[in-house]
């Protein structure tokens, strides 16, 4: 009988936060044809601001081993008429471009190729929403400040 409650309470927790997660970008414009939504939610944490997001927006291809590659494209930040929210649209046409050392071997490897990323202000009251053409991912990561505070001299 616990374990048939455990679960109910489980299942019933899911589907509400899985509702609420919903709710939260039901107010963003849906995709345009073509494109992706990928929606970003951090954590709660105490003070914020010393914390920051970084996005990746990447495409996997295949692109020779001892090179560096990166894709051509930009983050622009939208305002969310009428809401003061903001979102992100990543624009690019596929190309990328890289370094143009002589590889001896020419292997050739997939990976994803990463446009210039992008920082930005860690929220975990709003999620960070970001559009992407159909094939791109999105990759992020989490910075955080030094509690050590050092004085200019």
């Amino acid at each position: 009988m616990k374990k048939i409650l455990l679960f109910s309470i489980l299942s019933f927790s899911s589907i509400t936060s899985f509702a609420q997660m919903k709710e939260d970008i039901k107010m963003f414009p849906k995709p345009e044809n073509g494109q992706v939504q990928k929606v970003i939610r951090v954590e709660p944490r105490e003070n914020e601001n010393d914390y920051m997001v970084e996005i990746f927006v990447g495409k996997k291809t295949t692109v020779d081993a001892c090179n560096n590659h990166f894709l051509l494209g930009k983050v622009e930040a939208k305002d969310l008429q009428g809401w003061g929210y903001t979102y992100y649209d990543f624009t690019s046409d596929g190309n990328i471009a890289g370094t143009l050392k002589a590889c001896i071997d020419n292997k050739q490897v997939e990976k994803v190729v990463y446009a210039q990323s992008e920082k930005l202000r860690y929220n975990s009251r709003l999620p960070i929403v970001i559009y992407t053409p159909e094939g791109y991912e999105v990759n992020y990561r989490i910075w955080s400040a030094s509690t050590e505070v050092k004085t200019a001299e």
